[in-house]
This record gives C-alpha cells, structure tokens and sequence, in this order.
C-alpha cells in the first residue's frame, strides 16, 4: 500500500513539474518584447496595471525590468515606463513618486 501511494505521489510531482517551472528572470514575454522593440505599446492590461499604481504600492517585477532603471543614490531609482516616471526605493520596489510626462 505504501508503495502504490510512494509510486502515485511521484508521479503527480513529476506531472506538475511543467506546470510549476518559470523562467529565471522576470521579463516581458518574448512576443511583447518584439512588438514593443519595433516601437508597439503595451497590451491593455498592462497599461492598466501601470495606470493603477498609486504611492506606497510596489512595482511588479516585470514592469520594473521592463523600464528603463536609473540609480539616484540614496537607495532610490529612478525607473521610466513608456509616459511615466516611478521614484521607487531600490531594495523593495516601493513607489515613492509618480510623474507623467503627458
């Protein structure tokens, strides 16, 4: 009986092994990457991501390495993001200013 239940738990772990993998670095997908290189926008949904940051809220990863980062000292930086500027702080990604350049 403990083998059958050994034998059947080793093979959902091997099953979800797929599903559960993600990639190293936390980056836009490849196909946004292109689109986005030859001078698309972002897709809706993540423009409403961006337009819902607020001060106090922290940057996700892929929109932080999605924008153009600038250290400002200070343990702050500076990250640009199609027509927005985020002041965040660098360690954990908090907004600490938000500019629009429209």
């Amino acid at each position: 009986m403990k083998s059958v239940l050994l034998i059947a738990l080793m093979g959902m772990m091997v099953g979800a092994a797929p599903a559960l993998a993600k990639s190293s670095h936390n980056e836009l997908p490849p196909g946004l990457q292109k689109k986005v290189a030859k001078g698309g926008q972002l897709p809706p949904g993540w423009q409403k991501k961006l337009n819902g940051y607020h001060r106090g809220d922290r940057l996700d990863h892929d929109h932080y390495h999605y924008g153009d980062i600038y250290d400002m000292g200070n343990g702050r930086q500076r990250v640009e993001i199609e027509d927005r500027v985020y002041t965040i702080i660098k360690d954990t990604r908090e907004i600490i200013d938000i500019l629009n350049r429209r």
